[in-house]
């Protein structure tokens, strides 16, 4: 039975111990990301067997003892409150039945209890959690008499549990690994001195869901060494022993059911700056995914949304300020921070400062200005500011006491004030039109030296060797008569009026 029990408690040791390793060597992060969702309690309630071997040291020969123990119970639980579910508390409770056989007789039997309670901490690395805890612990040791008259007897050891546990999430089955070291703080009996490590692991298996409660079943070996040494003169005492503990454990976690929101989402962080910096109190509204979340900005300028993964389109807007957007993909547990720039929104109107002046010295003139039928007077030296005007074209009439009406064309621009400047001709005085062009060849277009004479005026124009002509006459109809060598002469009339800028080309026919 001996070898049983050491091949049993050797099987525990290799199947255990990666577990614990691998938890230990993949954790590197004490960052949770969003797309895994912790426990926020668990509690497991563990039925098995313990295989225990032991022996005692005595002044005599001693004694070694193995038993087996059908009733071995245990109670753990974990709750995590503080630091984004972080840090918490652990509590254990385990009783084990305890025999002392000689040859199938039963010499003597009690109890034994292991209590712990403390703080614990965890991180966590995608599907790898690593938790940690240092706890007060009270554990009750066997010890007995002598070999000649052996008595069941209880050493209360009181330290500090280091324990350490690691778990590998994948999905629906869960792998765990266990360590466990003592540190002896006082001991109430003969002892005076004890250490003890232990390991272990496990396989959970996720039955079902009800609620918010995931109730699951877990496969767990667990394996114990504790020494203990006394300093009694009359009788020194030197007791070891060996545990191994398997059975199956009903565990129950509590998810909370904003976390179990987190782990289907991802979080967007958007940041909305100004020309001078941070914004605050602007609204965002984030669309394209299934649902369409409306958010404001806070004192730093950024707001933060746990939302489902996507396409999304994040959209800021401000009073004063020009919308902005920006397009983001966002996946299931994915932290991303998008920035949006407002820029100060463009002035819709435009202003148009006008002055009127005298064709002859552009001495300022008082006049009146109409714009879209309504007349508006000028100050005494022809000045007038406008503001509130929309961007575009404008047709600016000006009028004043002797002098010929006049009209002109503004550009307004919204945001600046366009400047305008109009003459206006003395009544009884003629601005002269001008009449220009060139004479050209119709067989290639080649400049021609022409004779333009006007009848009306008894006036002869000649055109250079470009064919150009240029010649100032008063308003009126005129009948040119255009002549060169080697061309057919043509006549052709002509209207201006006074101030005109005309264009008069003549395309000659060779003869």
């Amino acid at each position: 039975m001996l070898g049983n029990v050491a091949r049993v408690a050797a099987c525990a040791v290799v199947l255990t111990f990666p577990f614990s390793a691998r938890a230990q060597t993949t954790v590197a992060s004490s960052v949770r990301k969003p797309g895994w969702s912790d426990d926020k309690a668990q509690v497991r309630l563990h039925y098995g067997l313990a295989f225990r071997s032991g022996a005692e040291t005595d002044s005599g020969p001693g004694l070694s003892y193995s038993g087996f123990s059908p009733n071995d119970l245990a109670f753990t639980g974990w709750v995590w409150l503080l630091l984004g579910d972080h840090l918490g508390l652990t509590a254990g409770l385990q009783r084990e039945a305890f025999s002392l056989l000689d040859n199938g007789t039963n010499v003597t039997s009690g109890s034994l209890m292991r209590v712990n309670v403390g703080p614990t901490g965890r991180v966590r690395l995608g599907p790898v959690r690593l938790e940690a805890a240092a706890s007060y612990t009270l554990q009750q040791l066997p010890v007995f008499g002598t070999v000649d008259t052996p008595a069941f007897s209880t050493v209360q050891r009181h330290g500090v549990l280091l324990a350490a546990r690691g778990l590998v999430d994948l999905g629906p089955v869960t792998l765990e690994g266990r360590f466990e070291y003592p540190l002896g703080l006082a001991n109430l009996g003969r002892t005076v001195s004890s250490r003890g490590l232990g390991v272990g692991g496990g396989l959970r298996v996720q039955l079902f869901r009800t609620g918010p409660l995931k109730w699951g079943v877990l496969a767990e070996a667990l394996w114990h060494s504790d020494s203990m040494t006394t300093t009694d003169a009359s009788t020194p005492l030197t007791t070891s022993q060996s545990v191994v503990r398997a059975g199956l454990a009903l565990d129950l976690q509590w998810k909370d059911p904003k976390l179990e929101e987190e782990a289907r989402t991802g979080s967007l962080k958007i940041l909305v700056r100004g020309e001078q910096g941070p914004l605050a109190g602007v609204a965002v509204a984030v669309s394209g995914g299934p649902s369409r979340r409306d958010l404001v900005t806070g004192p730093d300028g950024t707001a933060i949304a746990e939302l489902e993964p996507g396409e999304l389109i994040a959209a800021a807007s401000l009073a004063g300020y020009e919308a902005a957007e920006s397009r983001v993909s966002l996946g299931v547990g994915d932290e991303r921070s998008v920035e949006l720039l407002l820029s100060r929104e463009k002035p819709k109107s435009g202003g148009l400062s006008i002055k009127v002046v005298s064709f002859e010295g552009a001495t300022p003139v008082a006049a009146t200005i109409e714009l879209d039928g309504r007349a508006t007077p000028t100050s005494p030296a022809g000045a007038l500011a406008l503001e509130g005007l929309a961007p575009g074209p404008l047709s600016v009439k000006v009028t004043a006491p002797g002098f010929n009406p006049g009209e002109e064309a503004a550009s307004i621009v919204a945001g600046r004030v366009s400047e305008l400047t109009v003459t206006l001709v003395p009544e009884k005085k003629r601005v002269p039109a001008t009449l220009r062009g060139q004479v050209r060849s119709a067989r290639g277009g080649k400049p021609v030296v022409a004779q333009l004479e006007i009848r009306e005026l008894k006036q002869t124009i000649a055109a250079d060797e470009g064919g150009a002509f240029s010649v100032q006459i008063a308003g009126g109809k005129y009948t040119v008569r255009i002549t060169a060598t080697g061309f057919v002469t043509q006549t052709k009339t002509v209207t201006v009026r006074d101030g005109d800028q005309a264009i008069f080309n003549v395309d000659l026919a060779p003869k």
